[in-house]
């Protein structure tokens, strides 16, 4: 479940907490309710550590072995996890991504699954078999303004010879 749902469905419980009344059945269920909300904080905050750990683990074995299995295993994991982004870092799983994306050992259907996960996380990344060398891209020198206002000149030349031929 994503963020945004879980807080809405907690403020929808918040709302009815306090719209039922006081009294009769509704009081000894607001009283059941109260005793209750450690319980599920300690079982959420225990499912968080047990999928963040299982998620860095799965996560160490594709990085040293990429491989079908592994692939489907953290795209799942992924999945069902909360703070993917947070815990591991945007950065590194891209980077994870993009090896598993321009890896041979993975097939297609792993690939299309972890491109899945990545894009459920809001991830920007390449679809898979596609995209380019980032690290390229960036380190692509600036260019300098002579250059800009060449480049526009020639482009307004090639528009209007354009114009003329229509």
């Amino acid at each position: 479940m994503s963020r945004n749902k879980t807080v809405l469905l907690i403020l929808l419980i918040v709302i009815l907490y306090f719209i039922t009344p006081n009294d009769g059945v509704f009081a000894t269920v607001k009283i059941n309710f109260l005793h209750l909300l450690p319980y599920i904080m300690v079982a959420v905050i225990v499912y968080l550590v047990i999928t963040i750990s299982v998620l860095k683990r799965a996560w160490k074995k594709l990085d040293a072995q990429i491989s079908d299995e592994n692939v489907i295993n953290f795209a799942k994991i992924m999945n069902i996890s909360f703070d993917v982004k947070r815990m591991l870092g945007t950065n590194n799983l891209i980077d994870l991504y993009r090896k598993v994306n321009f890896s041979k050992n993975a097939s297609l259907h792993a690939k299309e699954l972890l491109y899945a996960a990545m894009r459920r996380k809001r991830l920007d990344v390449p679809p898979p078999g596609k995209g380019t060398d980032i690290d390229a891209v960036l380190d692509k020198p600036k260019r300098s303004a002579e250059e800009i206002k060449a480049a526009r000149i020639e482009a307004t030349i090639q528009a209007k010879k354009r114009k003329k031929k229509k």
